[in-house]
Order: structure tokens, then sequence, then C-alpha cells
């Protein structure tokens, strides 16, 4: 029996297809569906920088990071965690909009901070999930060997089954 679904998130298109899966499967047995983001404050691409100003999620004009609404931030974060801490926010957002569309009933949301393997595999044994979903950047078998991937650990380690989407 599933009761307990734990999707993570991260914004890829890899997460938006599992969270869609986790989604279907909550709904199928009326589970509880978590979903679950792992926010890792390293500086940011520019690529992200430039959604969050798409997202308007930066104040284009003064380049002010709109803020958070329920993610608390060290004191005197940077311009990076805060728009980390905005993306988060969005992230989940949208998970939660397209799981409720595919007619999950308990859907709840964290955010985590730290490596997102451990922080899922933490996240997994708390909530005690019996099914982690997850998207994959499909690494290759020699890259994933070299550098290993979130998904791998989650794979190898997760106390739940585990659904790695493409």
């Amino acid at each position: 029996m599933i009761r307990t679904v734990l999707a993570a998130v991260d914004g890829s298109d890899p997460s938006t297809r599992a969270v869609e899966l986790a989604a279907d499967i909550a709904a199928r047995f009326d589970a509880r569906l978590l979903l679950c983001h792992v926010m890792v404050f390293r500086p940011l691409p520019e690529a992200l920088r430039r959604m969050a100003e798409v997202e308007h999620l930066v104040e284009p004009e003064t380049r002010r990071v709109v803020p958070t609404t329920w993610i608390e931030l060290p004191p005197e974060p940077t311009e990076d965690m805060r728009i980390i801490a905005a993306l988060a926010e969005k992230f989940l957002a949208d998970a939660e909009s397209r799981a409720r569309g595919r007619g999950v009933r308990r859907v709840e949301t964290r955010v985590r901070e730290g490596e997102p393997a451990e922080a899922l595999l933490e996240e997994a044994e708390r909530a005690g999930a019996d099914l982690l979903a997850c998207g994959t950047r499909g690494h290759g078998e020699l890259t994933a060997l070299l550098l290993g991937s979130v998904s791998h650990e989650l794979l190898r380690l997760a106390p739940c089954p585990v659904l790695a989407v493409k």
C-alpha cells in the first residue's frame, strides 16, 4: 500500500515529469504527496539569474530580489541566496499546482538545505515515504560512474523504492 509519495522538485523537465508521475500514483492510491526542494547555496549560473528575471523574481529595473514569502534565510543573505529561495518557492508552487490539477488531495511542500541526495534521503526517512520520485539528467553510464548523480545515490541508498524519470 502506498501512503506517502515523496517527489524531488528542482524545476527541470525530468523533475516535472517525476512530479507528474508521482502525482498520478498519489491520486490513484489517495496518498499524501510530499514535494521537496533542496536548496544548494552555490554561486548561480547566469541561466538561473535570467530565469529569475523572466519569472519576475528579480525586479529588472533595480535587480532587487523580490522577497520570499515563507522560506527562512540566514541573516544577511547574499543576492544568490535570495534568488535560490525565490526559485525554490516558484518550483514548489508550480509542482503543487500541477499535482492538485492531477487530482492529488493531500499535497505538502518542504524546503531543505544541503546536498540534494543526503537531504532527500533524510526527508524520505522522516516522512516514512513508500515511494521516492526524482528526475534524472540522463548522464551516460561512464559519466555517472565517474561523477555520480543525485538519482544514482537515491537508487542506491533510499529506504523505499525509487522512481527515476528521464
